[in-house]
């Protein structure tokens, strides 16, 4: 008969040392499960704005007053609008991916969208004779304009990370343009 030394590892220990890595094994995947989006890539949430009282008169002819229950909407500094005046122009982002985006020199550009801006970045969607869509992000001034990414997808690292949350919702969320030509 076979014996083993005292200090060789028995079944209990093995199953011991698997039953602890099972746990530490569980534990990381749970750890890994309560992971989400990060709360500086998640969109921001409506705040909810207070009923306002409306003076009504009761049937004795006593002013009463009800809360009004339809919340006012205030629009956000933070929302996708058409650029106002001042912002950049259709000419000048045109110019812009002509530069540096492989948009033909010649042609006829159409914005099927934009630009539409949100602080200094802006979003729009421009069509060339015979071409799918281009999707074009672009940010500052219209002095100093430049061109973050252009494409048929435009939701990149960069605008994920960076963007507006309106401007990422738009281009990350929404379902990319339709072809006109199909």
């Amino acid at each position: 008969m076979l014996r083993l030394p005292s200090s060789a590892p028995t079944a209990g220990r093995f199953h011991t040392a698997g039953a602890l890595l099972g746990c530490l094994a569980l534990a990381g995947c749970l750890a890994l499960a309560a992971c989400g989006v990060p709360p500086e890539l998640q969109t921001p949430r409506a705040t909810p704005t207070r009923p306002t009282p409306t003076p009504t008169v009761d049937p004795t002819g006593t002013p009463t007053s009800t809360p009004n229950l339809s919340p006012t909407p205030t629009p956000s500094p933070t929302s996708l609008v058409a650029c106002p005046a001042g912002g950049p122009s259709r000419d000048q982002v045109t110019a812009l991916l002509r530069r540096t985006a492989n948009l033909p020199r010649s042609g006829r550009v159409t914005f099927q969208t934009g630009p539409l801006c949100v602080q200094d970045w802006q979003y729009s969607v421009v069509t060339v004779a015979d071409r799918e869509p281009l999707q074009a992000v672009t940010r500052g001034r219209p002095g100093n304009l430049r061109l973050v990414t252009a494409g048929s997808n435009v939701c990149t690292i960069t605008v994920r990370a960076e963007a507006p949350p309106a401007l990422r919702t738009t281009v990350c969320d929404a379902p990319p343009p339709a072809y006109a030509g199909l």
